[in-house]
């Protein structure tokens, strides 16, 4: 899961304000206006799961390339990217089951 802000016209107070754009994988499922609160809750579930299997089985190819490229730094990220992992999928499927209950 991923969050950006971005600069967006509200679709429920249409003034152009700061965003909290919130991401579920490669999907954008939450948009929050930061000027009046308005939550727009998009439902990425179908479209989820697909996705996160091919996330899943390409995962050894782009560990294998980041090995190529920077040996050290994927040494160094590892340890801590493995232990992380299971909070931040834990984290992304919250985001897509709230979506989808909210959508």
């Amino acid at each position: 899961m991923a969050i950006q802000e971005s600069f967006l016209r509200c679709t429920a107070c249409d003034q152009e304000a700061e965003h909290v754009v919130v991401y579920a994988g490669r999907f954008v499922s939450e948009i929050q206006c930061s000027g009046c609160g308005a939550v727009t809750r998009l439902d990425v579930s179908e479209d989820y799961l697909p996705d996160l299997c091919q996330r899943i089985s390409s995962k050894p190819r782009r560990l294998a390339r980041r090995l190529r490229r920077d040996p050290g730094e994927l040494a160094t990220s590892l340890p801590q990217r493995t232990l992380s992992k299971p909070l931040r999928m834990a984290e992304e499927f919250r985001t897509v089951w709230r979506s989808r209950r909210n959508g």
